[in-house]
């Protein structure tokens, strides 16, 4: 089992998750699907690292991650809100992991332009965030997530803030991507 989520619980006071159990395989991309307010969230930010559990276990690759810090899993997490930096253009917002990884500035540029052109964004690596179309940010903050080559790729409602058609458009721009990148996706 590539991803395993044991028996966990986490209590946040206003919100408490009961006993989640998950199983999720190499290259799988499953999608999580509830109510608002059903912990859907929760569970991805669990995963990620950022909340630990009050009871169960989250395993990686058979390894025991439930303790680990969040740069430590290996694990990219994308939001429905972009969460771009606005003082970066888009080339500095998708190599922002990587130059936390490497001062290779080559490999950088690859990288990028690599991601950037498999999600079509690559002719607007100059441009300032704010002067982007809502596609557009949720391409950028993908490809960020995605050039650091994560383990697994977590997507909380990536697409919500979007028209239909872009919405449509962007779910098999982004199914394509995962699948070349060989990227187990929870969604």
């Amino acid at each position: 089992m590539f991803l395993e989520v044991e028996n966990v619980s986490v209590d946040l006071g206003e919100f408490y998750l009961d006993h989640a159990n998950l199983k999720l395989d190499k290259n799988d991309y499953m999608v999580i699907i509830g109510p608002t307010g059903s912990g859907k969230s929760v569970l991805l930010e669990t995963i990620a690292g950022f909340y630990k559990p009050d009871t169960g276990k989250i395993f990686l690759e058979g390894k025991d991650i439930t303790n680990l810090p969040p740069e430590k899993r290996g694990i990219s997490i994308v939001y429905q809100d972009y969460v771009l930096f606005p003082h970066m253009n888009v080339f500095e917002n998708i190599a922002y992991g990587l130059r936390k990884k490497t001062d290779d500035n080559e490999f950088i540029k690859s990288k990028v332009q690599e991601m950037a052109e498999l999600l079509k964004i690559a002719h607007l690596l100059d441009r300032s965030p704010e002067t982007l179309s809502g596609g557009e940010k949720q391409r950028t903050a993908i490809a960020r997530s995605l050039v650091v080559e994560p383990k697994i790729l977590l997507m909380d409602e990536p697409f919500a803030a979007l028209d239909v058609n872009t919405h449509a458009y962007l779910t098999a721009l982004i199914k394509n991507v995962i699948s070349n990148c060989q990227t187990t996706c929870l969604h």
